[in-house]
């Protein structure tokens, strides 16, 4: 069974770069601007969610405390990805489970992204 991301970016060429690359390392996707409802991202059972911090109809902080919250997303490891220069405190403060700061390396990518598929612990 193939490991499935969830990819919430708004930004269309960053959202299918990270698309391509982790299909081609086998992993399944979904990569969307951002959710209309929270509850339309369970059937696809995300087994990490890419989430960037600037989508357009709220922060992605405030839109990872709502993940948090849903029971059937709360394991559900959050990477947020962000310009912010305070993206370490960001992360932590909406108990996102690590983060990737922009412009990213794209192996520091996929690899972060193995290691919370993984279980592996927070890196910051």
């Amino acid at each position: 069974m193939k490991k499935k991301v969830l990819i919430i970016e708004n930004d269309q060429d960053i959202r299918h770069i990270v698309e391509f690359v982790l299909q081609e390392q086998g992993f399944e996707t979904l990569s969307i601007p951002e959710p209309e409802d929270l509850s339309e991202i369970i059937p696809f059972g995300p087994h990490v969610i890419l989430l960037d911090e600037f989508i357009n109809s709220r922060p992605g902080h405030r839109l990872c405390r709502q993940i948090k919250k849903i029971p059937a997303l709360s394991i559900v490891p959050v990477i947020i990805l962000s310009t912010a220069n305070n993206i370490e405190l960001i992360a932590a403060e909406c108990d996102a489970n690590d983060y990737i700061s922009k412009p990213f390396d794209v192996e520091d990518m996929v690899t972060k992204v193995v290691r919370m598929v993984n279980h592996q612990p927070l890196t910051y």
